[in-house]
């Protein structure tokens, strides 16, 4: 499935004035392989250099093992596809969820999950929040 071109906002770390819209294709930004499953492409990095937005590409077919991360709470939207969601250590299909594309998901650092492109491919969009408070409303959420 061919993805339209996002438009984002582009601001130059370097000017502090906004020049214009900036339209891109993601397709012609690097990714690389991760879990050899998916393709994941940073988008932002971090003041110390970590992706801090990513986009992360799931073919139709399949699955990312159980992991955890460490740094900061990841906002989750799903761009396109039905992605198939688990919470634990273990891939287990009758306990996955599947969220439609514009759902959203909070994911607390150290959680382990995994998920899957079931049907067709999946594409999210990971925002990580490391030195950010989310508004209260999330916050709530988490507790």
């Amino acid at each position: 499935m061919k993805i339209a071109p996002f438009a984002v906002l582009a601001m130059i770390a370097a000017s502090p004035v906004l020049a214009e819209t900036v339209s891109f294709d993601p397709a012609t930004l690097p990714g690389k392989t991760v879990y050899n499953a998916a393709t994941l492409t940073p988008l932002a990095l971090s003041a110390g250099g970590s992706p801090a937005v990513v986009l992360l590409d799931v073919p139709a077919g399949q699955v990312v093992p159980p992991h955890a991360t460490d740094s900061g709470l990841r906002l989750l939207t799903v761009i396109s596809g039905d992605m198939s969601w688990g919470d634990g250590d273990t891939v287990d299909p009758a306990a996955e969820q599947v969220y439609p594309a514009g759902s959203f998901l909070l994911l607390p650092p150290g959680e382990m999950h995994w998920l899957a492109a079931r049907g067709d491919a999946v594409r999210l969009q990971l925002v990580v929040i490391d030195d950010e408070t989310p508004v209260p409303a999330i916050a709530d959420l988490l507790e």
